[in-house]
């Protein structure tokens, strides 16, 4: 059995899930070839863990569930956005927050957790995100490229009060997402 595809996440609330779509929808009149997220579909991975074997999904979440628990909750703020890997060569199209040493915190504890059961930690570091999309076609960029440098919008604070384990599922229409444990941050 191949197991569950899975992610360590945080999400974000409607209020700004609704703010950060209105931006992208700006990014969506370029016209460009981008695979644009549902904003349903917003949050930030802390970890990617790919597929995992149910036994050590429910070990993995238990032990997630206990170190989280005295995290406070907190907000944080979108406030940029840009692309991956860079902006003449985008591939991923992003919405980033203001440095946050609590998002910093989680993805370190996250990540430890994972680690403990064999899972291996990320090369790249970590760059806390909102996917809006996915380039599909490089053609005809400049728009989007020009629309990006020049975008500009009041940030976006949103309150986080808990760290979700969720599923993916690759479909021929996209990936579609279940959240399968929801822990709650200290109030």
């Amino acid at each position: 059995m191949p197991g569950v595809r899975t992610f360590i996440a945080l999400p974000m609330q409607a209020p700004a899930q609704q703010a950060v779509a209105k931006i992208q929808a700006r990014l969506r009149d370029t016209n460009t070839d981008v695979k644009w997220e549902s904003q349903d579909k917003f949050h930030i991975t802390l970890v990617f863990l790919g597929n995992v074997d149910q036994s050590k999904l429910e070990l993995l979440s238990t032990a997630l569930a206990k170190s989280v628990q005295q995290v406070p909750c907190f907000t944080m703020t979108y406030e940029s956005i840009g692309t991956f890997p860079t902006l003449h060569h985008p591939r991923i199209v992003w919405i980033g927050i203001r440095p946050n040493q609590t998002v910093l915190d989680l993805q370190s504890i996250a990540e430890h957790i994972c680690a403990g059961f064999g899972f291996p930690k990320e090369d790249r570091m970590f760059h806390p995100h909102i996917t809006l999309g996915r380039v599909k076609e490089t053609r005809s960029l400049d728009r989007l490229t020009e629309a990006i440098k020049t975008l500009t919008f009041e940030p976006i604070e949103t309150r986080c009060s808990e760290i979700l384990v969720m599923k993916s599922e690759l479909h021929s229409s996209g990936s579609f997402y279940t959240i399968l444990k929801s822990f709650p941050l200290h109030t």
